[in-house]
């Protein structure tokens, strides 16, 4: 009896301190219950929160204080497919809740490139995609290349020193727009911008649009454009999120990101520092530190790198209709390079350094003229130094002696204006965007056309509208004109169109002509060292093309989840291709390949629900030009994709497990013969594959990851190299691509501060 009535008094204690609140949650049409269904609640005057997940049958508990309640508990109920619902609990009483289906459109994430306004993916004309922040994170991703080689559409290759690149559609890199901000990056070496050069420390979502937007943005858009935007709101509280992130073959990166709201501004600011200690196949599975800087294992194929970069966002918001923001960047890169003891007696070498210095600085204003009328505008002026040192060390005593002629300090510089006023009014039939887009690019340095300073200006005006016969259709044409200093530049016209062919099934096609100058570097380039040998082509013809797109998209919101699912196509031709044609193991020159085709399609599905998001594709792009034809192969040589994602997560236990893989078929290259004849060559296929899993900890402010990158321990790719004669033909080499399986450990910490909210 004693026991028992100890019992009873700990027990009638512990409910007088906490109860366990019912909560049920049906969906409106139905009326039945939402099968497991998330509730997240958070007291408003304490610390304490929580998570909670409903049954087979929509209903669950939530244990709530008691003295807590009395102040009022937020919640907020959702599911995937559902439009969230948010509340405020004031008293222990049983609760029902009822979910509306989501529109389609309300499951889609916000973009803004080429859009007249903030809309969604699914509402945009053109074809896009989106990668959130929170993808990044599951995927571990230090930089660009790391996100893009797991996308459909797209081929990254490495160069040890250059850094890697990006193709798209079948097209180069030099082809494809990267943005930041909207702003141009500009940097490109060998007609690529080193992706590894561009960090995601602060970045909020990257935007992917498949095809040419050149009406929009100009020369090197005819594949696709990637936009990448910045965090820069505070979200009305103070922020802190800090990511270490380690692999065992001696990378280390470490960032530090921090956010303020004061008044009307928002201040917010990203520093970091990335190292990678270089990389080499006798290398053991762990980084050696102990290692000799005067023995043959100085060198290193993946050279040494470190990386320091550091962005502050500042954005003033005048009034409701107005706001100003100004971003301002840094980065720096050295890669260093320890050459092999030289014969006969091992006693000296030749090492390099390359350091790279980027500085970008961008005003950007915003107004709202109310009814659909915005006017965007932004100033930006980019700098970019690549300095090359290269000296003899006596491995003796370490001393160095510089090459004489061997030095090269290359700048680059880039001035961008532009202005859109854009009308985006849904009561009205017709809409319509102008602008102007202004860029003057300029070159310097010893290696710049025998050290003449060189420039190219672009100058531009475009326009397009957005017309509504029908609710279910929306016809956009758009032309460009523009003033190029060096080429003579044609009217750019393109054509899009988007059919609502009912609640789940979206169609849209696309016709473009693009336009893309050579670029100073693909001029004008000099750039020789032990390892490369590139040269530019002053005598370059101007790129033209005509580009076709055609995609059936299918979302449908489903009791457990949202299926999705999409066919695509396109078919681009582009004249007078300009491409980087390997004429030996290290010998480089820019070219005219003549006629370029390119012809492909590709299915994705995926499928999002409750604890699972799963998605798979498949591409196959095919690739024809006059070379192909000379040397008698088939007339388009196509190359097939696949790729595969998926995510198990357990939400109220804060763990998640996360699966990418990707197979790239064989691909072709193109290779210059001793004679000066082009060939084509090829790249072996390979799967690049990675896991993780991920553990929430401390109320969600810190996430630990553990993985491994590139499972299937791919190193070097056999490939065709141009180093054969007339009669011999190509040889057989390999091509590098990643430094073999690595396990890395990552740690996110985020803290937010306390949002104050109104009791009713």
């Amino acid at each position: 009896m004693i026991r028992t009535a100890a019992a009873l008094f700990t027990i009638s204690i512990s409910c007088t301190a906490y109860a366990q609140v019912p909560i049920a949650v049906q969906d409106a049409g139905s009326k039945e219950g939402v099968p497991y269904a998330h509730l997240a609640w958070h007291a408003l005057n304490s610390t304490a929160k929580g998570v909670e997940v409903a049954g087979p049958d929509g209903k669950m508990v939530v244990p709530i204080d008691e003295a807590a309640v009395k102040n009022g508990v937020a919640i907020r109920v959702d599911f995937i497919g559902y439009t969230p619902l948010t509340d405020t609990l004031y008293t222990l009483a049983a609760r029902s809740f009822v979910l509306e289906l989501a529109k389609p459109l309300d499951l889609e994430d916000v973009v803004v490139t080429g859009q007249y306004r903030p809309t969604t993916a699914d509402k945009a004309v053109q074809r896009m995609r989106v990668i959130g922040a929170e993808r990044i994170q599951r995927m571990a991703a230090q930089n660009l290349g790391d996100v893009m080689a797991q996308e459909l559409n797209m081929r990254m290759t490495q160069d040890n020193v250059l850094g890697s690149s990006l193709s798209m559609r079948g097209l180069g890199g030099e082809n494809v727009k990267i943005l930041m901000d909207g702003v141009p990056v500009i940097g490109r070496q060998d007609g690529n911008i080193d992706l590894a050069q561009i960090d995601l420390s602060g970045i909020e979502r990257i935007e992917v649009l498949e095809g040419p937007l050149s009406v929009n943005y100009g020369t090197n858009a005819l594949a696709g454009t990637i936009n990448l935007i910045t965090r820069k709101n505070t979200g009305n509280t103070s922020s802190l999120k800090a990511i270490a992130y380690a692999e065992q073959i001696g990378r280390l990166n470490l960032s530090v990101a921090a956010g303020q709201h004061f008044g009307k501004s928002d201040l917010l600011l990203t520093v970091g520092r990335n190292f990678f200690g270089g990389w080499g196949p006798d290398q053991g599975s762990t980084y050696d530190f102990s290692r000799n800087a005067a023995d043959s294992t100085r060198y290193q194929p993946w050279k040494p790198r470190e990386q320091y970069f550091g962005r502050l966002n500042y954005r003033y918001t005048l009034n409701d209709r107005w706001n100003l923001n100004f971003k301002s960047e840094f980065m720096q890169d050295r890669i260093t390079d320890r050459g092999l003891p030289r014969a006969p007696y091992n006693e000296s070498a030749f090492d390099a350094e390359y350091l790279t210095q980027r500085l970008d600085n961008a005003l950007f204003t915003k107004g709202d003229l109310g009814k659909g009328r915005t006017i965007n505008g932004l100033i930006a002026h980019d700098r970019y130094q690549r300095t090359r040192s290269m000296w003899l060390r006596d491995l003796t005593n370490m001393q160095t002696r510089e090459v004489p002629g061997e030095a090269d300090d290359s700048r680059f510089t880039l001035t961008n204006i532009r202005a859109t006023y854009s009308s985006a009014n849904d009561s009205v039939r017709l809409n319509y965007e102008v602008g102007a887009d202004l860029n003057l690019e300029t070159a310097a340095g010893e290696r710049i056309a025998d050290g003449t300073d060189q420039q190219i200006g672009d100058y531009a005006a475009f326009a397009s509208a957005q017309w509504h016969p029908a609710q279910w259709l929306i016809i956009r044409p758009g032309v460009r004109y523009a003033y190029n200093t060096q080429y003579d530049a044609p009217l750019v016209p393109s054509l899009d169109a988007r059919l609502q062919l009912n609640t789940t099934l979206t169609l849209r096609a696309s016709y473009a002509e693009g336009f893309r100058s050579p670029s100073l570097k693909e001029l004008y380039l000099y750039f020789v060292d032990v390892n490369h040998d590139i040269h530019g082509n002053p005598d370059l013809t101007a790129e033209t093309s005509n580009n076709y797109s055609l995609s059936l998209s299918y979302r449908k919101a489903l009791d457990k989840g949202v299926l999705r699912g999409e066919i695509a196509g396109f078919h681009d031709r582009i004249h007078n291709l300009i491409t980087l044609a390997e004429e030996g193991a290290t010998l480089y020159g820019y070219i005219n390949v003549g006629e370029y085709r390119t012809l492909g399609g590709s299915f994705s599905l995926g499928w999002e629900g409750g604890h699972w998001s799963i998605g798979a594709g498949a591409a196959l792009t095919g690739r024809y030009d006059t070379v192909g034809v000379r040397t008698g192969a088939a007339t388009y040589e196509f190359a097939p994709e696949v790729n595969l994602n998926a995510t198990r997560s357990w939400r109220k236990q804060g763990w998640s497990i996360t699966a990418f893989a990707k197979y790239q078929g064989e691909q072709q290259n193109y290779i210059h013969l001793d004679d000066g004849s082009l060939s084509r060559g090829h790249i072996a296929s390979y799967v690049m594959a990675d896991a993780s899993v991920a553990k929430q900890l401390c109320n969600e402010h810190l996430t630990v990851s553990l993985g491994c990158k590139n499972i299937g321990n791919i190193t070097d790719l056999n490939a065709t190299l141009g180093n054969g004669g007339a009669h011999s033909g190509p040889s057989a080499g390999s091509v590098p691509l990643a430094t073999g399986r690595t396990f890395f450990l990552q740690l996110v910490l985020n803290l937010r501060g306390k949002i104050k909210q109104a009791k009713p």
